[in-house]
């Protein structure tokens, strides 16, 4: 299309006026300019934004507003919009830009183009909008949660050091203890002292502190586990199916805590006399969502009359408060061996 003629804008001229008026009533920044970048329309948000009255920018270059190191790729970005069929699209990568106010600020703003013809005259149409504020605010927001998670971060590390702590304690107390009974007492505190501690270590090294990799938590555990209670791996062999299960502190913390006990109580009583045999743990995500923790032994399985609900020990009353805990089911087989399941769901944990 050829350039504008002097006639031509003049023509233009009282309807651009009463178009003028309209566009008034938004705060964003409304410019105009023809073929030759020259302002025609330029609203009260645009002097509001850029300092400028309007009676002043009338026939000059729109560049004025731009800083000048973006007026190249502006012109550019000008003539392709010009020559293409589209009638409107969003200027510079994700609309934003940056203008250049009188005082020779620079600010961010969000742009759209847009062309319009009067009478065979084309004019370019450029809205504004001055996103400086919401901008700081979010950098404000991104660094009040980067402030939250190290702060998170070093409370998970200080929780994980204080339980090493009291861990260390239990195995001297252990060591100082005469009677075998209340050194295995003192070693079975230590152990879920211990499992707890893994789970604030995970959380700590984790890229998400909203949750953990547990496949990885119940591998570390369990040979944690078998170097507690010296078990020879030539005799009782360890495999583990965790996969890439993914658990948050609400419902890791007490898997943790049942993962140690069906494990140590394997351990202990499911090969008996230099038995040899496997102990396998699998953890698994299910089509609809709950997890499904299980344990299994080939040992000599649990003793007749001895069932999960009316096991008198320690350990069997921690498990069962820690499965009502996590809203889960149980499930029991063998023998021959023994195999435990627990099957929850990670939502009902967070919420319980």
């Amino acid at each position: 299309m050829a350039k504008s003629s002097k006639a031509q804008i003049a023509n233009i001229a009282p309807r651009v006026e009463l178009l003028s008026r309209i566009l008034d009533t938004t705060p964003d920044a409304i410019v105009s300019v023809d073929d030759d970048r020259r302002i025609h329309i330029f609203n009260q948000g645009a002097e509001t934004i850029f300092g400028y009255s309007a009676g002043e920018m009338m026939g000059k270059d729109f560049e004025v507003l731009l800083p000048e190191r973006f007026r190249v790729a502006h012109r550019s970005h000008m003539r392709r919009f010009a020559e293409s069929s589209t009638p409107a699209r969003m200027m510079g990568e994700r609309g934003q830009i940056f203008g250049r106010r009188r005082d020779g600020s620079e600010f961010p703003a969000e742009a759209s183009i847009s062309t319009v013809e009067f009478d065979r005259v084309r004019l370019l149409t450029v809205i504004l909008r001055d996103v400086s504020g919401r901008i700081e605010a979010e950098e404000r927001v991104r660094a009040s949660l980067e402030e939250k998670k190290v702060l998170l971060e070093e409370i998970h590390h200080r929780v994980k050091n204080n339980l090493q702590v009291v861990s260390s304690l239990l195995n001297l107390q252990a060591r100082a203890a005469q009677d075998e009974h209340v050194q295995q007492v003192f070693q079975e505190s230590r152990n879920r002292v211990q499992s707890m501690a893994m789970v604030h270590e995970q959380l700590y090294r984790s890229a998400s502190l909203a949750d953990l990799n547990f496949g990885e938590y119940v591998t570390q555990l369990s040979e944690s586990l078998f170097r507690a209670y010296r078990a020879d791996p030539e005799q009782v062999s360890l495999r583990v199916s965790a996969g890439k299960v993914r658990l948050s502190l609400d419902a890791a913390a007490p898997c943790g805590l049942i993962l140690n006990e069906l494990v140590s109580n394997a351990l202990k009583h499911a090969f008996p006399d230099g038995r040899r045999g496997e102990i396998e743990i699998s953890v698994d995500d299910r089509a609809d969502g709950s997890v499904t923790l299980s344990v299994t032994d080939n040992g000599v399985g649990v003793p007749e009359g001895i069932g999960f609900w009316n096991a008198p020990s320690l350990g069997w009353k921690l498990v069962r408060t820690l499965v009502r805990q996590l809203d889960g089911e149980v499930q029991i087989e063998g023998p021959p061996g023994t195999r435990l399941t627990v099957r929850f769901s990670p939502s009902a944990a967070a919420r319980g």
